[in-house]
């Protein structure tokens, strides 16, 4: 059993009550499971949430009243448990001496949308962000559960990396880390583990197959763990015995631009800057071709959530932002390298939560 400390849901209300305010936003719901989450602990399939003027309600259905009681306990939420058309007829009373309610339009379907348009007299307006903005700065309870699921994932890796010289496939050894990360208090995977050796490591998201790990190979781990609902995210590349000097610049190449990024990260920095480190780093290498996609995203409750580090982006890095480095290089036919570390944004820099070693041979 991990200890970490409680996560306070109701300073999360109170951040949406203040951003509702500075939108002017009346009544606010949302029916996205990690926007629930986030606010009032609720872990249920089935669920929405009704933020007003005066009150807080999670609605639900009988499946999840006694869960639902004990998740949101010691929260400012109140529980209503109904059938949908119950649901339905509880938000509308809600809505009686109002006139808008507010929906998370990057989080809600047009089909429940035009469902909640026929069931009450007011007018749907559309916000955009409003919860995953506040999402992205996170406190130091959330942290504690991203460290812990990143040191769940350096230690399954560090105890199952010398089994690549034994020649597995990569199903083996990817199988053998999640059974690792489970083992050691993992609750769930971040994402299907990637194992790719030799030319499957030139496909970015390469799924693991039944090709066995041989000498020489470059193989590219990238994985993840859960604890309590927060992800962890790196990647490391390793070669298998001895290479060619080729595979050897690329790795170094792409460790070496991975930490030009890092050594941007700071408050106050446009994520654009990070990747523009990293992508010039491996242009000055002759690399930047191969350079597919961006070069981080935000971890948190979602694997991939916001700030967005790629070329493009226009925001700009807070303290207590966890963000990804991860530059790649994939030359088809012949196999790919990524490096990445999930990584939080301090006062003064950044600060590595994944930690495993980046020493490339095996």
């Amino acid at each position: 059993m991990i200890d970490l400390p409680n996560i306070d849901h109701n300073s999360h209300l109170s951040d949406v009550r203040q951003a509702m305010s500075d939108h002017s936003i009346e009544n606010f719901l949302t029916i996205d499971g990690v926007s629930i989450r986030w606010l009032s602990s609720f872990t249920g399939s089935a669920g929405k949430l009704l933020i007003t003027g005066s009150s807080s309600h999670l609605l639900t259905d009988g499946r999840y009243a006694d869960q639902a009681a004990r998740e949101i306990s010691g929260t400012a939420i109140e529980l209503f448990v109904g059938d949908g058309k119950q649901q339905k007829e509880f938000i509308a009373a809600q809505m009686r001496s109002s006139k808008t309610l507010t929906l998370e339009a990057d989080r809600i379907t047009w089909g429940a949308v035009e469902e909640l348009k026929k069931e009450m007299d007011v007018e749907v307006l559309p916000s955009n962000g409003l919860i995953s903005d506040l999402r992205q700065v996170k406190d130091p309870s959330e942290i504690a559960r991203i460290q812990a699921a990143a040191s769940i994932a350096d230690s399954a890796l560090m105890q199952l990396l010398p089994d690549l010289g034994g020649q597995p496939t990569e199903l083996e050894f990817a199988r053998a880390l999640d059974s690792a990360m489970f083992d050691l208090g993992a609750e769930a995977l971040s994402f299907e583990t990637i194992c790719a050796s030799g030319p499957n490591g030139a496909a970015p998201h390469a799924r693991p197959s039944s090709r066995v790990i041989r000498a020489r190979d470059l193989v590219v781990v990238d994985f993840g763990a859960v604890i309590d609902g927060y992800h962890s995210d790196m990647t490391r590349t390793y070669i298998v015995g001895d290479a060619d000097q080729s595979s050897w610049d690329m790795i170094n190449s792409v460790t070496e631009a991975q930490e030009r990024g890092c050594e941007m990260v700071h408050p106050g920095v446009k994520a654009c800057e990070v990747d523009d480190a990293c992508r010039s780093h491996l242009s000055d290498r002759g690399l930047g071709e191969y350079f597919v996609h961006g070069t981080g995203h935000g971890v948190g409750l979602e694997i991939h959530e916001a700030p967005w580090i790629n070329g493009k982006s226009s925001e700009v890095l807070e303290e207590a932002q966890v963000v990804t480095v991860e530059p790649g290089v994939y030359l088809p036919g012949v196999g790919g390298v990524r490096v990445e570390d999930t990584v939080l944004i301090t006062s003064s820099g950044f600060r590595r939560l994944t930690a495993a070693p980046k020493v490339p041979i095996v």
